[in-house]
């Protein structure tokens, strides 16, 4: 039987190759499909639909996956959370979900696609804003509970730019926000596995 402190370092581990390989196809399909794809105007899920669209699913259930193994390493680490840990294991479904049902121009898939994404952007929201909250009750991840708290304050500001900066500048609106909580999960894995450690 494999000890706690074991299963913690392996969730955190698997979270952060997965946001690594996540990041890494976002960052590079945008390159390698310039002459078929705007990121200013477009955004992240439109790399599906594209030349190299399957790496873009791989990308989504591999976050999916890595957000599980987080939800479940912050559940077995932080005290009394279980509410958070459970919206996150939620979003992780949903991130899956992403990589099924593609964005474009109409139809269901698309519709689908949409009330998805936005569920899992509100979802993610209120996940920073309860480990905020839970973070300060237990004294192993207190002083995560500001820096935890910030983000989220930022990542709201960010949400809202989505629709203050239109269409011509969705990419780059849904970008910033995508950032941010990625940034924080990233982050949040990472001191997940140093305090295993």
């Amino acid at each position: 039987m494999m000890g706690k402190s074991k299963q913690l370092r392996l969730a955190g581990t698997l979270a952060i190759i997965t946001y690594v390989y996540w990041l890494v196809t976002v960052v590079t399909l945008p390159v390698v499909t310039a002459d078929e794809y705007d990121p200013i105007k477009q955004g992240i899920s439109a790399l599906a639909v594209g030349r190299f669209g399957m790496l873009m699913d791989v990308a989504f259930f591999a976050f999916a996956i890595g957000s599980l193994a987080l939800a479940f390493g912050m559940y077995r680490s932080v005290d009394a959370a279980l509410d958070a840990p459970l919206l996150l294991a939620v979003t992780s479904v949903l991130w899956f979900l992403l990589g099924i049902f593609h964005t474009g121009p109409g139809g269901t898939e698309a519709v689908i696609h949409s009330i998805v994404a936005l569920t899992s952007f509100l979802l993610i929201l209120i996940v920073m804003f309860l480990f905020a909250r839970r973070f300060r009750g237990d004294a192993r991840w207190r002083s995560f509970a500001l820096p935890t708290l910030v983000w989220a304050i930022v990542a709201v500001g960010a949400l809202l730019s989505i629709p203050l900066l239109g269409d011509e500048l969705f990419g780059v609106s849904e970008r910033i926000f995508v950032t941010v909580f990625v940034s924080w999960l990233l982050v949040t894995a990472i001191q997940l596995r140093s305090l295993a450690a």
